[in-house]
């Protein structure tokens, strides 16, 4: 299926395949009901670091039972606020998350939403989270956002080149150990997307 289809209708059976730099064909579709547990077995996948990059709160200590819930409520989308990409690969004969991009809308600002991004380990670092968000990009402008809002530690510098590789405009500022990032999704000019390039 092209990239077009996948990100103008959101389709839990449709999938892209991407190919990461460690050799993995990962398959990406859009986040399901079910998909819970795959969530909490990847968080248990995650360094000390990755998960406070991404929840910006220490968790090498939570409940597993918080784990649980947490899982199950991120796994549950608003398909009218929200959007979630899950990447998987096939280990030990059954599906696993590698990767979850998501933005959901923000509240007051109109067509502007909230973007992130968490990858396993393993996969920094092989291409696959440029890809994957670019798909979520690609994604949510197809949906009529015209921002997307970020933020991230100031030294995570993959997130920060990630930002810089989309070929968006973007303005960024530095506060309290934080990056925040607004990314122009629609300035009338055709985006440019060096990795999933759309093809019709």
């Amino acid at each position: 299926m092209s990239n077009v289809l996948f990100v103008n209708h959101p389709n839990p059976t449709a999938t892209v395949t991407l190919t990461a730099r460690n050799g993995y064909a990962v398959r990406v579709r859009h986040m399901r009901r079910e998909d819970g547990a795959l969530l909490e077995r990847m968080f248990y996948r995650l360094s000390s670091q990755t998960r406070y990059r991404r929840f910006f709160v220490p968790l090498d200590h939570i409940d597993p039972d918080r784990v649980h819930q947490e899982a199950q409520r991120l796994a549950q989308i608003n398909p009218k606020r929200e959007l979630a990409l899950i990447a998987l690969i096939e280990e030990e004969g059954r599906d696993e998350c590698v990767a979850v991009a998501r933005y959901g809308c923000i509240a007051d600002r109109e067509h502007a939403c909230e973007g992130s991004i968490v990858v396993r380990d393993d996969f920094q670092h092989a291409g696959l989270g440029r890809q994957l968000f670019d798909l979520l990009i690609q994604s949510a402008m197809a949906r009529g956002m015209q921002h997307m809002s970020l933020l991230t530690h100031a030294d995570n510098t993959g997130m920060i080149a990630l930002v810089h590789g989309l070929g968006l405009p973007y303005k960024g500022r530095y506060s309290a150990g934080l990056y925040e990032v607004d990314v122009q999704l629609s300035d009338g000019t055709q985006p440019f997307f060096p990795f999933t390039a759309p093809r019709g």
